[in-house]
């Protein structure tokens, strides 16, 4: 593959390449799961809304829509001229009689049929929670889309934005016989561009320009092509992430944007018996934790454990409604009497536990020398009874790998969001979440965080996601440190390129 990657005098490139962790092997919307399929499916797809860079609603397929005074009944104005692209390929895989007689407008009852399937139990839709409110969804002509809720829900017009809301035509879907979105033949697109390639084998998936396209978002490309990085190819990137430290010697024509969309945090793994039961040891941890030695030059402390980033709603920032959040703060006293007591609980044989601490501690090898000088905090106030055993890694990508597989007692590592709404975000520490890398197992908590996703308003909204995050921290399940900031670098060929609030998700449109 040839790829022109730089503006040449006043000809812009005709790709836009940019880089992914992997490539997707489905491309059903309501099933879809991961941040690399919502980029996609953003460009190939259009909802009813859309969310701009600034995390606001924005009209899309929909031109108007009303709320009934209740909150129960939103009625949707569709545009009339919208049209699903369908793939040349798609004769061959459905028999030509099929795709001639495929009614291609995009209507109301399309967007019903992909709601539905979403609350329909069947369809295993990883995200059917972010519509739990949602009673049904019904077409009353081909442009009006009426759904009704159960309760209020604020934030519906927030998730009609994602895959999982995304239009479905029913007599393709049906067609397809279950193999919806396995192949570029087997998929409809109404969005900017269609899915033109995708291939695990070289690592690359392709959008193109959709011609049938007659919406309000311009196409910036012709071509987008996303790639898996390769250390035997290497490629230079349209747009891609860096570390502060790369973008100082950039050309200025370089275009560089900052989100405040992770923290690091010590975090305890709550596979390891002692540090699960016994929540003093945890808070003794907290209380000896000397967060101020984390902090220099360039770097702030983190303002709580949901990354500032995170958004209440679309449009309304999280952090600054709910203000910094801390923890248990530093004092070498208060662990001390913290863990005195449970000694001689322990002693009583109150509690069945020597107390021994033989913890393994994982982290960046550049974070190393910050994590020993905690360390001595942590020594004053266990003594002997701690022991630690360092496994330092040169890459996040190692430590992530070491932290998914739960090897560890003690991680200090970057929680980088993806997920551009708090509640989402909290959402990686319940139970049932496969991304929960504390492994922590807590009804009360599963239950405040469920209470959140499905908040009537935005005021109770920002009430319990201070709870949910208190819980976290108050309970020292993890002690943010510092604040970490993602840059994303963009060339000329890329610049009108738009990201979420979050610093994932990219509109390749405008």
């Amino acid at each position: 593959m040839l790829i022109t990657l730089t503006a040449c005098g006043k000809n812009k490139s005709t790709a836009i390449s940019a880089p992914i962790n992997y490539v997707p092997n489905c491309y059903d919307p309501q099933i879809a799961e991961g941040l690399e399929l919502e980029t996609i499916l953003n460009n190939c797809f259009e909802g009813l809304v859309r969310i701009d860079a600034s995390g606001n609603i924005q009209k899309a397929a929909a031109q108007a829509w009303t709320i009934s005074p209740d909150g129960l009944t939103y009625t949707f104005a569709l545009r009339d001229d919208a049209r699903w692209y369908v793939p040349k390929s798609a004769t061959k895989a459905l028999g030509e009689d099929f795709v001639k007689s495929l009614d291609t407008r995009v209507t109301a009852e399309d967007f019903a049929y992909g709601i539905m399937r979403v609350l329909d139990k069947n369809t295993g839709s990883p995200y059917a929670y972010m519509l739990d409110s949602v009673s049904r969804a019904y077409a009353t002509d081909d442009v009006t889309l009426v759904i009704e809720l159960k309760k209020p829900f604020e934030g519906l017009l927030t998730t009609l934005a994602l895959p999982i809301c995304m239009p479905c035509k029913e007599a393709f879907f049906l067609e397809t016989a279950g193999r919806y979105g396995l192949s570029t033949s087997l998929l409809l697109s109404n969005g900017p561009f269609y899915l033109g390639l995708f291939d695990e084998d070289i690592g690359a998936v392709t959008l193109k320009k959709n011609p049938d396209y007659k919406g309000s978002y311009k196409a910036l490309s012709d071509t987008i092509r996303l790639f898996v990085p390769d250390e035997e190819k290497p490629r230079e990137f349209s747009i891609r992430t860096a570390l502060r430290e790369e973008t100082a010697d950039l050309d200025p024509d370089y275009k560089v944007s900052h989100y405040k969309n992770a923290i690091k945090a010590f975090c305890f793994n709550c596979s390891n018996e002692t540090l699960n039961t016994f929540r003093s040891i945890r808070l003794a941890f907290a209380h000896s934790t000397d967060i101020d030695a984390l902090v220099g030059k360039g770097i702030s402390r983190a303002e709580g454990v949901i990354p500032s980033a995170c958004l209440l709603q679309a449009g309304t920032s999280y952090r600054a409604n709910a203000n910094v959040l801390r923890g248990p703060e530093f004092d070498l006293g208060k662990a001390d009497e913290i863990y005195r007591a449970l000694k001689e609980r322990n002693e009583a044989q109150e509690i069945p536990d020597d107390l021994t601490l033989n913890l393994k501690l994982v982290c960046l090898e550049s974070d190393l020398d910050a994590v020993k000088t905690v360390m001595q905090g942590w020594q004053k106030t266990f003594g002997v009874a701690l022991t630690l055993t360092f496994e330092s890694f040169a890459t996040q990508e190692e430590l992530d790998s070491i932290i998914n597989k739960g090897d560890y007692d003690i991680a200090y590592t970057t929680i980088v969001t993806s997920d551009f709404l708090a509640s989402e975000y909290l959402k990686n520490f319940t139970s049932d979440s496969a991304k929960n890398i504390i492994n922590l197992q807590n009804p009360e908590f599963d239950k405040l965080v469920n209470s959140a996703i499905n908040s009537e308003d935005s005021d109770k909204l920002t009430d319990i996601l201070v709870e949910c995050e208190n819980y976290l921290l108050n309970n020292a399940y993890l002690i943010p440190t510092v604040s970490r900031d993602t840059y994303i670098v963009q060339n000329e060929a890329a610049a009108d390129v738009t990201v979420r609030p979050s610093g994932s998700v990219y509109a390749f449109y405008k």
